[in-house]
């Protein structure tokens, strides 16, 4: 499905805002949030909104309230401290804005989580790094996660929160969860329902490189092992190649 956004304009808006997100990362999110949005069209399937848990100065939430202002859905922001500058710069983006000033932790005590299970499209886990917090706002993203959805961890694999990987593994590894990681690097983890396993790997094995060349992003896609507990491709800075790594499935 041909892009409604004009990702180099999203690219420029969230540069101007302070913050942490990455220019690489913000280019992964334009290219998922792209291979996410063409299964609105496929038969079953539906549009659906998006959640950033932790705003702060909403530089990655510019990213979401661009998408969600072409596409037609909506952004809630989930924070107990909504600054009111933050609140003018997105709204300055999308009118379709949502704010729930509170902890994430409350969010299934909430009509928002009542009304909205599997109909998130993309959620953002950014709030408290604790490793209790994680494993919660992960419950509650793969509540609401649709079928094809995708969640984003933020600060994963950095020497700063190693918790949040901890979290994340012990979590998805549990026995409970319908959840796997498909792409690892730039500081993030993309995660996907099994169902949708086979389309994102895929999407990130085949087009992800070439969709962030096009935006002048020149990265390296790593693929080391393969194994059924854990097949997730990396994305990483440039290295002598393109592709890192002999498991890449374009050599079978």
């Amino acid at each position: 499905m041909p892009s409604q956004v004009d990702f180099r304009r999203v690219l420029k808006t969230q540069r101007t805002i302070e913050g942490s997100l990455l220019e690489e990362s913000a280019a992964v999110w334009c290219v998922l949030l792209q291979a996410q949005h063409a299964t609105w069209s496929w038969q079953g399937l539906s549009p659906g909104d998006y959640l950033e848990i932790g705003v702060l100065h909403g530089k990655s939430a510019s990213v979401l309230a661009s998408f969600s202002h072409e596409y037609g859905n909506t952004l809630t922001i989930v924070d107990p401290e909504i600054r009111e500058e933050t609140k003018r710069t997105l709204n300055s983006l999308s009118p379709r804005i949502r704010y729930i000033d509170s902890v994430s932790e409350r969010l299934p005590q909430s009509d928002y989580y009542a009304a909205n299970r599997r109909q998130i499209a993309f959620a953002h886990i950014d709030g408290m790094h604790r490793f209790s917090a994680v494993i919660s706002d992960l419950q509650v993203c793969e509540t609401l996660l649709a079928n094809f959805g995708i969640i984003s961890v933020d600060d994963f694999h950095t020497d700063l929160f190693p918790q949040i990987p901890a979290a994340v593994y012990k979590y998805l590894y549990s026995g409970v969860s319908d959840l796997c990681i498909f792409l690892v690097g730039l500081n993030k983890a993309y995660l996907c329902r099994n169902i949708a396993k086979k389309y994102y790997r895929e999407f990130s094995g085949k087009q992800l490189l070439p969709s962030l060349e096009a935006l002048g992003q020149r990265l390296t896609l790593v693929k080391t092992d393969r194994n059924d507990s854990f097949d997730a491709f990396g994305i990483a800075g440039f290295y002598e190649n393109r592709i890192f790594g002999s498991e890449h499935p374009i050599w079978e």
